[in-house]
């Protein structure tokens, strides 16, 4: 009887063991390695995760980081970019400088994880170097395509007699979440003049992106912007010359 159940208990962590390799093996864990010779590739690796995760975060909320303005659809907070109080009337563009808004809530996002990640690459490198830093300045830009980051920091490297200033460190990143903003400006001028958009006329001269409209319950509508060549997806709101309830 004793010989079966330590056979079972065997069994039973060869079984625990065989999963966690497995899932090891399907999900590694993130492991940043720091060049001494070349931080920045360190920091641009640790900032590139920030601005993946906030542009995720943009896409599926319509533009906010944290919507105030907003509808519920599919389990997301969508805000709204434009917003009518009144039955029959056009809406009102909440984000008329969308591009820049989209650039700060990327910046106040990621700011704080870059700290983190100075304060990693610190660490990491007290041991062999002293460090000095400053106060961090970060500038994020939206452009067609693509998403920069620039860091202006101080951080020098020193151990006896040699010494490493660095001033300014830099992330690039492919990404049409400016094409979606440009996109996006461009159906709430339309809904907020005429009360509508046509997505088909627009994707007839723009092939690249699939633009689907839902129309809600409550006569909100939601619109889902699609870049084809990337698959990546941005998704807003709009309220705009709604009907009373009853209106037929």
């Amino acid at each position: 009887y004793r010989g079966q159940v330590t056979i079972f208990i065997i069994l039973g962590l060869m079984l625990v063991v065989g999963f966690l390799i497995v899932f090891l093996l399907v999900n590694p864990p993130e492991v940043h390695v720091v060049d001494e010779n070349n931080p920045e590739a360190f920091i641009e690796s640790c900032t590139r995760e920030s601005v993946e995760e906030a542009i995720d975060i943009l896409s599926k909320n319509g533009g906010d980081i944290s919507p105030k303005g907003f509808i519920q659809f599919q389990g997301n907070d969508l805000t709204y970019l434009c917003f009518s109080y009144h039955h029959y009337y056009p809406c009102i563009n909440q984000r008329p400088r969308l591009v820049k808004h989209m650039e700060d809530e990327i910046t106040n996002y990621i700011a704080p994880k870059i700290e983190e990640c100075f304060d990693d690459l610190e660490s990491r490198l007290n041991e062999r170097y002293d460090i000095e830093t400053s106060g961090t300045n970060i500038i994020t830009t939206l452009q067609s395509e693509q998403v920069t980051v620039v860091i202006d920091k101080k951080f020098k490297m020193s151990r006896e007699e040699d010494s490493r200033d660095i001033t300014q460190f830099r992330m690039n990143l492919v990404h049409p979440i400016y094409n979606f903003a440009i996109i996006a400006m461009e159906i709430v001028n339309q809904e907020a003049h005429f009360c509508n958009f046509d997505e088909l006329g627009h994707m007839i001269l723009n092939p690249q992106f699939d633009i689907i409209k839902f129309v809600t319950g409550d006569s909100d509508v939601v619109y889902r912007l699609k870049d084809y060549e990337t698959n990546q997806e941005f998704r807003f709101a709009v309220r705009s010359c709604t009907f009373p309830a009853g209106y037929v």
